[in-house]
């Protein structure tokens, strides 16, 4: 599935894993961490030459003058050519600052400097009274661990210093023969350990803090992108409307000079004549129009149908016929009452009809259904694009009082040359296309095609039959298990319906669960399924199998039924599974219904000590909204995203699926992973801290029987590893 929709044109996704920030920002991470070590050198630089130059004076009535003088001189000079070179490199661009040559220039200098500090204590503690000898090597030892300590921020930079600085000397002195000598040498080797243990501490945390930095940053160049791109389609957005208008300006011109005309020749007729007319084209468009709407009704659209059907096409051009219907609007219509429902019809009606040509037909033919007839000389590629961009249109939100609906649509598409010039038969093609992308979810498109007509019957007989299969036991739950990689082990599974038909076998989910949702069943199908999960994990808590999490799918028809939450804890009370191994999934695509009224049941189901997931995360709308507002513990990465993952990392959906990781366990949620079907999905989902996964690379969906063999396994499995 391709998700480069999830991004605006030409804007990159943002660089989340280290290795991606290394990649992108290799030069300015190393250009930071020069500046970083040339800022913090000068303090460091002038204690060495305080030090230094204290250790001279100390001595200077102790030892040969010219000896001293020309070792002041030396001090002096290495501190001045270190300043000079800090000097030059802040005068440097930010983009020269990055090149090796000054951090090779930097380790040169750490080298020089560390050696200098080493030469001077082996030079002059011999000479020094025991008093001097603690002044000296305190007045190094200060010098040595300041610089060491700024230098920290490159374990390089670091090492080229303190190994110079501490080790020759300690190693010097301890193979002199006097013991308060040695003394001095084993202090010098134990505070070269010491600062080596923080010098690594602080290089981790460094790193950390510029690994995060530019995390930040790549966050913040994302943004920028994605303002300059919205800002981008909103013009072109700006300019479209404005040639939309000159074109309205356009035909309203011609629709005044029509209407003038038409005034002359009303004037003409008398006012009794004039009232007769007018009352019998009132008549004859309230009978060819839907009154809410103004749209062309059923009728209008059969006669338009017929008319353009018995034209002759030009070669090339077909007579289309599209049928939307809007999903789940009868919960709206209950939800939000008839007022409001009607102000949403209109609004999309009026959307349908500002996105066609005036050449279209554009008609509402049942309350939550619409069809666009028009005839086109595209390709069915063309015609499938129009299509989706119909529903696109369509699924933008519509402003109710003070909150946003969002309405999405299934399209069925039928062509004329299919139906055999029929204008009936392309009405029926049209609704069994539509009915069939149904099946397939939200916001989904189908082309009429010929086995839909038998599937339609089977439909039918299906439906029928469904109605009693509850009642005669046919329904049953599989498990699929999800493993768990912190514990290595089996410690979830999702209970799903089968129906076991008597004369089918195993009926797909995908062809009953459709039907059930809008026959009203799949509320008992729900409930059902929860009391045999909970009842199924209890049982294998009692059995000793294991204590098995189950999660189970719930409707937005069960939550909205007011004694949910009381349901579901005598469910727990009769079953007597405790509440924190129940978990219970909603699909994202159904939460913009009501977001406020989910909120509150889910903190009512949070406070029984239930588990609350939202189900397919990330191929809805307003994700972050909801993760903000609802209480849930964990988030299901829908299996579109794990289908593509190859193990390398690259790619949309990889980026994509390291930000879900991320960004849900930043808001403190698991993130379980399903779909998982192959080993470098696994290793990739491993990696990158996902905490569970389900798919057929662990189990298909099982037999409760089945599953609880697996645990046995598992279980027996765990104790021989114990007791090796």
């Amino acid at each position: 599935m391709d998700m480069n929709f999830l991004f605006p044109p030409n804007v990159v996704p943002p660089a989340i894993a280290p290795e991606s920030i290394r990649e992108r920002y290799g030069v300015p991470m190393e250009a930071a961490l020069n500046r970083r070590l040339y800022r913090a050198a000068p303090l460091p630089i002038l204690l060495m030459l305080s030090g230094g130059l204290s250790c001279v004076f100390l001595l200077w009535e102790q030892h040969d003058l010219a000896t001293l003088t020309w070792l002041a001189l030396w001090v002096g000079s290495l501190i001045g050519l270190s300043l000079w070179r800090i000097l030059a490199f802040h005068r440097a661009s930010a983009e020269h600052q990055a090149e090796a040559i000054w951090r090779h220039s930097f380790l040169l200098g750490a080298a020089v400097s560390g050696a200098t500090l080493t030469q001077i204590g082996i030079f002059l503690m011999p000479l020094a009274t025991p008093l001097q000898q603690a002044l000296i090597h305190g007045l190094l030892a200060a010098a040595t661990i300041c610089a060491s300590m700024a230098y920290a921020a490159s374990l390089g930079a670091f090492l080229a210093f303190a190994l110079p600085a501490l080790l020759p000397s300690s190693l010097y002195l301890l193979g002199l023969d006097h013991s308060r000598l040695q003394g001095w040498g084993i202090l010098g080797l134990i505070l070269l350990a010491a600062l080596v243990l923080s010098a690594w501490q602080i290089n981790r945390t460094t790193r950390r803090n510029l690994l995060q930095r530019f995390q930040n940053r790549s966050l913040l160049e994302f943004e920028k992108q994605t303002r300059q791109a919205t800002a981008r389609l909103n013009d072109e957005l700006a300019r479209e409307v404005q040639r939309r208008r000159r074109v309205e300006e356009e035909l309203r011109s011609a629709q005044q000079a029509l209407e003038e005309r038409v005034d002359e020749r009303t004037r003409a007729l008398t006012a009794s004549e004039r009232a007769r007319r007018e009352e019998k084209a009132l008549r004859r468009y309230q009978a060819s129009h839907d009154p809410m709407t103004g749209l062309a009704n059923r009728s209008l659209l059969l006669r338009r149908l017929k008319i353009l059907a018995r034209r002759p096409q030009p070669a090339g051009r077909e007579l289309v016929l599209l049928h939307f219907n809007l999903d789940r609007f009868k919960r709206l219509n209950e939800s939000l009452g008839h007022q409001l429902a009607d102000e949403i019809i209109c609004a999309l009606a009026r959307r349908l009809g500002d996105s066609l040509r005036q050449a279209d037909t554009v008609a509402r033919i049942a309350v939550d259904e619409f069809a666009v007839l028009l005839e086109t000389d595209k390709t069915l590629e063309e015609v499938e694009q129009l299509g989706r961009r119909l529903l696109s249109v369509l699924r933008h939100g519509v402003p109710v009082g003070e909150h946003e609906v969002v309405v999405s649509a299934s399209l069925g598409i039928g062509l004329l040359s299919a139906a055999g010039g029929e204008p009936a038969s392309l009405l029926c093609q049209a609704a069994m296309a539509m009915r069939h992308a149904k099946q397939f979810g939200s916001n989904t498109l189908q082309f009429y095609r010929d086995s839909l007509q038998s599937s339609s019957r089977e439909r039918l007989l299906l439906e029928a039959q469904l109605d009693k299969a509850l009642v005669r036991g046919e329904l049953e739950v599989f498990y699929q298990p999800k493993l768990n990689f912190a514990a290595n082990r089996l410690q979830g599974a999702e209970a799903l319906v089968r129906w076991r038909h008597p004369e089918r076998g195993l009926v797909s989910p995908a062809q009953f669960i459709p039907l059930a949702e809008e026959t009203g069943q799949i509320d008992a199908i729900g409930d059902f399924v929860l009391h045999q999960a909970c009842a199924q994990a209890r049982a294998w808590q009692q059995a000793g199998i294991a204590e098995l999490r189950v999660a189970v799918n719930i409707s937005m028809g069960q939550l909205r039924q007011g004694d949910f939450v009381e349901r579901v804890g005598a469910v727990l009370v009769s079953t007597g599974l405790p509440a924190h191994l129940l978990e219970l999934e909603l699909t994202e695509s159904q939460l913009s219904d009501d977001v406020e009224h989910l909120a509150k049941v889910f903190t009512r189901l949070r406070t029984l000590g239930v588990r609350l997931a939202i189900d397919d995360f990330g191929t809805g709308y307003s994700s972050l909204g909801y993760l903000k507002h609802l209480p849930v513990n964990v988030v299901k990465i829908d299996q579109t995203f794990i289908r593509s993952l190859d193990g390398s990392g690259h790619g949309g959906d990889a980026a994509i699926t390291r930000a879900i990781i991320v960004m849900a366990h930043s808001l403190g949620l698991e993130v379980v992973a399903e779909g998982v079907e192959e080993p470098a999905q696994l290793e990739f989902l491993r990696e990158h801290g996902c905490d569970e996964i389900q798919g057929y690379l662990i189990s298909r969906p099982v037999e409760a029987a089945t599953l609880a063999s697996l645990l046995r396994e598992q279980a027996a499995q765990q104790a021989c590893a114990m007791s090796d």
